[in-house]
């Protein structure tokens, strides 16, 4: 059995606003670890003895350090989730996330961008409509989905979740793709 030096790993991830570095699989590493601990403590006889105790006081206080760490972490992760929610921003985010927290910003950016999208809608007419293709930026072109697509990342680095009878103004180059993919068609602007 592996120690994992859960304590110090929670000190250097209140250290900073940055996610602290961990591995991949940390949190098996430490289920493995408190499973041996856990063996342990089944080993010994006597559930008094001070071997027992310290086991016990020991896996009393990984615990909560590994809880304390998730709190942290996810609470950074809600931070981060907001900011790239409503930002153009690309952080590169998931390189310091465990397998588990990369699904969890995954699929909390995706919610955070679903909501905001859907209160956009319901102030959108507050907005200047299009009203002709002068309107249209350069290299962008406006298509209807025919069918949902999965969120992505523009090349303008701007997120976009996608569903059924949308229509949007992308840049060109994933219009043409979803185009060819039969997943949308090209919506004519009148001059």
């Amino acid at each position: 059995m592996e120690k994992v030096d859960l304590s110090n790993t929670l000190r250097d991830e209140r250290k900073t606003a940055e996610f602290q570095k961990l591995d991949k699989n940390f949190y098996e590493q430490v289920g493995l670890y408190l499973a041996g601990l856990e063996q342990e403590l089944f080993k010994i006889t006597d559930p008094y003895s001070v071997e027992a105790q310290i086991i016990q006081d020991t896996l009393k206080g990984e615990r909560n350090s590994v809880n304390k760490l998730i709190d942290q972490r996810m609470r950074k992760m809600v931070r981060r989730v907001v900011k790239n929610a409503r930002s153009a921003s690309r952080e590169d985010v998931l390189l310091d996330l465990t397998s588990e927290e990369e699904q969890i910003y995954t699929q909390m950016l995706s919610a955070v961008v679903t909501g905001r999208e859907t209160i956009q809608a319901h102030i959108a007419h507050t907005e200047r409509p299009l009203t002709g293709k002068k309107d249209i930026p350069q290299g962008y072109e406006i298509v209807r989905l025919l069918d949902s697509v999965p969120m992505f990342v523009g090349v303008d680095g701007k997120n976009y979740l996608l569903t059924a009878d949308d229509v949007v103004m992308l840049p060109g180059v994933h219009a043409k793709n979803l185009r060819t993919k039969n997943l949308a068609v090209e919506v004519k602007i009148e001059q």
